[in-house]
């Protein structure tokens, strides 16, 4: 089992669900750069108000910001 995970949170930014944001998880971290890039563009903005990619290391049970992206309105 890897010992680390690649997550990219996205938060909403007119939250209509029961969280506020969702999660894709990647234990690849080429993969998780490559989705982040996709969603890191203008037209996310309409959907999202922040998008991060962050490395979890879960022997430690901490998180690490590798990348975010803001949108403003």
């Amino acid at each position: 089992m890897p010992t680390t995970t690649y997550i990219i949170r996205f938060a909403y930014r007119a939250p209509t669900h029961s969280a506020p944001y969702e999660e894709q998880e990647h234990t690849n971290l080429a993969a998780a750069w490559e989705s982040f890039r996709l969603f890191a563009e203008p037209d996310s903005s309409e959907m999202y108000s922040q998008i991060e990619l962050v490395e979890y290391d879960y022997t430690e049970a901490t998180e690490r910001m590798i990348a975010r992206t803001e949108f403003g309105f």
